[in-house]
């Protein structure tokens, strides 16, 4: 009987180091296998008969492309984590944008983006809408933004150069804890931002500044920057500080540079990059360009502005002509974090014991008796169909989303009908109710998106009127859901503008359904045509609260707004005040001014210009004729008051004055 205790435990133990072992073996060919998946393509636009939008699209994560030098008249948008960059950076490709669309956006995280020239008529040269980018040795002249970044995170922005633009470098309000340094600018304004959070030098590299190696932050080159330098270090004595850049702004908004260079960037190399970031790719790929100093210099003005990109050959900076290109993304990942190995090892070794021993006592619990395990992971499938399929345009995604598995069961054959920022919307049918519904969940199931959503719930759920979307069914668990009212269009959806009395009659419904909201204490603080949901009979029903705020309540599910629709006081709340029930009677006045005329009151060709407009600048006549026009008019400028205490003192009050215009 020992003798078989010992025998049986002694094959446990092999069966666990066989497991160990399974693991290790299957970590490294994983390893060494995965960076034959991803593809290197080049591209020179003349043997391709494919546009780079296109090559783009067949790209999958990890993938790589290089542009041969030339121009190429397209705007690009990049939503999936690939490399893209020049093949050569002694002949940078440049992107020639002429339409509204910027010349390159980036609409995915991680992606890696080198060497490019972006030129044109667009507003933006580049357009950052993601998080984890890095974005090295792009080129951007002659925009109203060379860069804007919104709603964007963690990205590393260096060396980079942005000369002869409006803006250099735009920041909204919802980017946060992205890094600048090492930058070029010379530019009407050099920054705009709208967030205090992101940083404007490296932390500690070693680098080398005439002749001498040093270790220290660097920051960028402001060309309105008189800095001294006493120590030799090419780093300023004081930081720089750029006033706060939107007027209007909350105060404690400036921008510091804690280490300005006195040099252009040309005069210093990074010997060892300290990543301030998990990045996918190698330090290497990511120094600075070696910038030429004469053609920064603004006493040749024939210099070619786009040649002070060249670094040496080969499609990344430090790479040499014989480079046989470059290293794969998943090696270099193993070699720059190195310690993740041990790590994973131990962890394998642990796990592979746990399930043995785990497996060893499985015969102990009877069949189907086992607890069930928590197998899903509450994500919404997204499935792409590639190029050809039916009738479709070969080389474009097309998506199809679905509900998660936990909820097709109970909403079988539901229709994917659209998405805002943080929620998709679903078209279902009740068959024991015998109606259509809409069913909304998140897009992503984090803790932040979690809490956003319950606590949009948690408002709506308790707001029962003719004008407000109704809420049928919600659940947290097992996936966060609302099941609502199905209205199939929205106001966004008619064609502007409307009739007077038709126009009215909208906004009169509106209004009552913030009436009631605010009896109830709740401020919606996103009214705008997207949010308000017209039956087939033209009855309005406000939906989407997800911005709202419960009064006396210190925050709401999301701070935020729709900027064309913003109050003053969202923008500039240290000037007007705090938002509130007054807001959503701004918001009324936009709405309002845009059905009659088609176009909201205040617009611009940028942010900051529409920011502006919303603070300081008077709305453009209203021109209206027939009976009740000039009362029409007097209620939308009662209600656009700059200053809240100028407007309707509540929803209530504004109301009497549209149902005397009805009647």
């Amino acid at each position: 009987m020992a003798d078989q205790e010992t025998f049986g435990s002694w094959k446990s133990q092999t069966s666990a180091i066989r497991y160990f072992v399974f693991l290790i073996i299957l970590i490294l060919l994983l390893s060494v296998t995965s960076p034959v998946s991803a593809k290197v393509i080049t591209y020179d636009g003349k043997t391709n008969a494919i546009s780079i939008q296109d090559l783009i699209n067949s790209t999958t994560t990890g993938d790589s492309i290089f542009l041969a030098g030339g121009k190429y008249y397209e705007a690009i948008l990049i939503d999936r984590p690939i490399v893209f960059g020049a093949l050569d950076t002694n002949d940078p490709p440049e992107i020639v944008s002429n339409g509204s669309l910027p010349g390159i956006t980036l609409a995915a995280d991680g992606i890696t983006l080198n060497g490019i020239t972006i030129s044109g008529n667009a507003q933006y040269g580049l357009l950052v809408q993601s998080s984890n980018n890095r974005i090295s040795a792009v080129t951007t002249t002659g925009f109203d933004h060379g860069i804007g970044l919104k709603s964007a995170k963690n990205n590393i922005l260096s060396g980079n150069i942005l000369v002869n633009n409006s803006i250099g470098i735009d920041v909204d309000r919802n980017s946060h804890s992205n890094i600048f340094y090492l930058n070029y600018l010379n530019n009407t304004r050099d920054v705009v931002v709208q967030a205090n959070d992101n940083v404007w030098f490296s932390n500690q590299q070693d680098y080398r500044y005439a002749g001498s190696d040093l270790s220290g932050p660097v920051g960028n080159y402001w060309k309105g920057n008189n800095a001294t330098d006493n120590n030799g270090d090419g780093i300023g004595d004081d930081p720089y500080v750029i006033q706060s850049a939107v007027s209007g702004t909350p105060q404690g908004m400036d921008i510091l540079d804690r280490a300005p260079l006195i040099s252009t960037p040309d005069s210093y190399t990074l010997l060892r990059v300290t990543s301030p970031m998990n990045t996918t790719l190698s330090d290497g790929l990511f120094n600075p360009p070696e910038f030429s100093s004469s053609q920064l210099s603004q006493n040749q003005p024939d210099a070619n502005p786009y040649n002070f990109l060249t670094m040496n050959n080969g499609p990344f900076p430090n790479s040499t002509a014989n480079s046989p290109g470059p290293l794969n993304p998943s090696l270099i990942f193993l070699v720059q974090f190195w310690w993740v190995v041990p790590i994973a090892v131990v962890i394998s070794a642990v796990a592979g014991i746990w399930f043995e021993r785990r497996w060893m006592r499985r015969d102990s619990v009877p069949r189907g008796e086992e607890t069930p395990g928590l197998l899903s992971r509450y994500v919404t499938r997204v499935k792409k169909s590639g190029p050809g399929a039916g009738a479709e345009v070969p080389g474009h995604l097309h998506y199809a989303a679905h509900l998660p598995a936990a909820l097709e069961k109970k909403y079988p054959g539901a229709e994917y009908v659209a998405e805002g920022g943080v929620s998709r919307v679903f078209r279902a049918r009740d068959e024991k109710e015998g109606r259509d519904v809409a069913v909304k969940i998140p897009i992503r199931f984090d803790e932040v998106s979690g809490t956003q959503f319950t606590k949009e719930l948690h408002v709506w759920e308790g707001l029962h009127h003719k004008n407000i979307v109704e809420i049928y069914a919600a659940n947290i668990f097992p996936v966060p859901y609302i099941e609502m009212e199905y209205v199939e269009s929205s106001l966004a959806s008619l064609q502007f503008p409307l009739e007077m009395n038709r126009a009215t009659a909208i906004i009169t419904g509106v209004a009552q359904g913030l009436r009631y909201a605010h009896e109830q204490g709740i401020v919606h603080r996103d009214i705008k045509p997207e949010n308000i949901m017209v039956t087939a009979d033209d009855t309005p029903k406000i939906s989407d609260w997800g911005l709202s705020k419960a009064e006396g309540t210190k925050q709401s599910g999301i701070i935020g707004f729709s900027l064309e629709y913003a109050a003053p006081e969202q923008l500039a709340p240290n000037i007007y005040g705090e938002p509130g029930p007054w807001t959503d009677i701004y918001q009324l006045g936009v709405l309002f001014y845009e059905v009659l005329t088609g176009h909201v009151p205040f617009k611009g060709g940028g942010m900051g210009e529409i920011t502006h407009s919303i603070l300081h600048d008077d709305i453009s006549p209203l021109t209206l004729s027939g009976p009740g026009s000039a009362e029409i008019r007097d209620i939308i400028l009662k209600c656009l008051q700059k200053r809240p205490q100028d407007r309707y003192s509540s929803v209530a009050e504004l109301l009497k004055d549209l149902e005397k215009i009805r009647n």
